[in-house]
């Protein structure tokens, strides 16, 4: 069997890698001697460190340059379309971008990589159901991964969703808002669409060596011992409001002082995170903006050990969701600020709907008050945490699942 993963982002999100490496290992699970290809958006090197028996190559309409470099993004686009009939076509398309033509047309399966975002807010959104759809009228089977489909807002946007999703027989929604949008907004037959998990619940794979973690928070500050109130930020530009930069500035606002109550209440060290690196300036601004010591790992670091680093928190305050669910994986009392819909919907879906609040509105008193009562009730948090994680992983499916399908809908 010959598998293409399409629209995986890179490894430079820590929350994408484990997505990705998770995809991976549960294609080798299903089909052991799987020839498996990927294409990514960013960090075809990094990919290959990490998994040099996949064969990696660049996603279809990359480009760079302004204005010229979008006309041709859409070149690339429209002839590795019309290439799935003239296939000389795909001559046009840079030589990176042209393996993972070339991969499409070559495999037996293909993926499109899971944790995506499928929204119409920018022109990604047609690049990533334009791999899905070369998918399909080239005859592979196609499955959507575990992610979040909708809302789609246009009318355009969602005739073309309906479209091209419409021919995927194996659609999986990692939460239940994505499973109706699916089923009932797009009105898609519901044989085709799964109600999935995401699929980082069932990725274990941890750094397991204390020293070395002894280690890493010796060298940000924080002595063996200190108890840490963990944190993600996000330098989120809050596409639909129209001031943009003051809402940011409340965001961070609030971070800073939840970061302050927690240390100066509780005697908490503060860390903020590196899950992805482009967040940086955000952080380093709640840093400036606290009273109190707060400490931010600037390095980027492998998943393992981000998640060993994120369970050594006593309490765990997130906005980048992945990080959340590195921090209740390791049983970590855990609440959210939503900067996308993914996060309210998969805490509801865990039956934790009492643990986030959203970014452009934030309930600070509700969330301090929640973050202070889980360290004062630390076992009983846990406790939650833990229960809600097991029930989540019970109720539904994960990607292995719907693999196990391919033989029945070839």
């Amino acid at each position: 069997m010959k598998f293409m993963i399409v629209n995986a982002f890179g490894r430079s999100n820590r929350g994408d890698s484990v997505l990705l490496d998770e995809c991976i290992h549960e294609i080798r699970a299903k089909f052991p001697d799987a020839q498996i290809a990927g294409a990514v958006f960013e960090g075809i090197e990094a990919a290959r460190a990490v998994h040099p028996a996949v064969v990696w190559s660049e996603r279809i309409g990359n480009s760079s340059g302004g204005g010229a470099g979008r006309i041709k993004a859409l070149i690339y686009l429209l002839a590795a379309w019309f290439s799935a009939w003239l296939p000389f076509l795909g001559r046009l398309l840079p030589e990176k971008q042209r393996q993972t033509l070339d991969a499409i047309r070559n495999s037996d399966v293909v993926i499109s990589a899971p944790g995506g975002y499928i929204h119409d807010t920018n022109f990604a959104y047609f690049i990533a159901l334009l791999h899905i759809h070369l998918g399909t009228i080239m005859g592979k089977t196609v499955i959507l991964a575990p992610q979040s489909v909708g809302p789609i807002e246009r009318p355009f946007s969602r005739a073309v969703a309906r479209h091209v999703l419409g021919k995927v027989p194996f659609l999986c929604a990692r939460e239940s808002y994505s499973y109706d949008f699916l089923a009932h907004d797009l009105k898609l037959p519901e044989k085709q669409v799964y109600r999935t998990g995401d699929s980082a619940f069932w990725n274990t794979h941890v750094e397991d060596d204390p020293a070395l973690i002894d280690g890493i928070f010796e060298s940000l500050g924080v002595p063996s011992g200190k108890p840490v109130f963990g944190m993600t930020v996000v330098k989120w530009s809050f596409p639909k409001s129209k001031t943009a930069a003051a809402d940011l500035e409340r965001y961070t606002d609030a971070v800073a002082r939840a970061a302050d109550h927690m240390a100066e209440t509780y005697g908490l060290q503060p860390v903020i995170f590196n899950q992805v690196s482009e967040d940086l300036p955000a952080s380093l601004d709640v840093q400036r903006k606290a009273k109190t010591k707060v400490i931010v790992d600037q390095t980027s670091r492998e998943p393992d050990i981000l998640r060993a680093m994120i369970a050594r928190s006593k309490v765990f305050l997130g906005t980048r969701f992945h990080s959340c669910i590195f921090s209740m994986m390791a049983g970590r009392p855990t609440f959210a600020i939503a900067y996308l819909p993914k996060t309210e919907y998969i805490m509801n879906d865990l039956k934790l709907t009492h643990r986030h609040t959203p970014i452009d509105a934030i309930n600070y008193d509700y969330l301090i008050k929640q973050i202070g009562g889980d360290f004062e009730n630390l076992s009983q948090a846990e406790a939650e945490i833990r229960d809600a994680v097991l029930v989540y992983q019970k109720d539904f499916s994960r990607l292995q699942d719907i693999l196990g399908l391919i033989g029945a809908k070839r």
